[in-house]
């Protein structure tokens, strides 16, 4: 039973990574709309902003939750089973990720003063 457990928690910890990335392309797609100055387009982010801020939040926090068991148990039930040569390939996905994290913080930042000052 705790192997399924951990095994669900890996597929989740995955499902809160791409919702994360979703709200950002989202988010990132809204911007560029509202800088071209269409009208309505500022309003739209404006609207959206607070979901996709709650779901990126919401992704983060299980992002790191979810991310403790499976760190503890990587070489039993995820890509650490298979071997070490994988251990490389995962340290430039995980600097990828963390850099796309604060890339997006700044994003969110860049918004919420785009709407404040609208």
């Amino acid at each position: 039973m705790l192997d399924i457990l951990i095994i669900m928690n890996n597929y989740f910890h995955d499902v809160a990574t791409a919702t994360l990335i979703g709200a950002a392309v989202i988010m990132w797609t809204l911007e560029r709309q509202a800088r071209r100055g269409e009208p309505g387009d500022l309003e739209a982010l404006a609207r959206a902003y607070p979901t996709l801020t709650r779901f990126a939040n919401y992704a983060l926090i299980w992002i790191i939750i979810g991310g403790i068991p499976r760190v503890i148990t990587f070489n039993t039930h995820d890509l650490g089973a298979l071997g070490g040569d994988l251990v490389p390939a995962i340290a430039v996905k995980h600097v990828a990720e963390f850099a796309a994290v604060i890339a997006g913080a700044f994003m969110w930042r860049r918004v919420r003063r785009s709407i404040a000052t609208a």
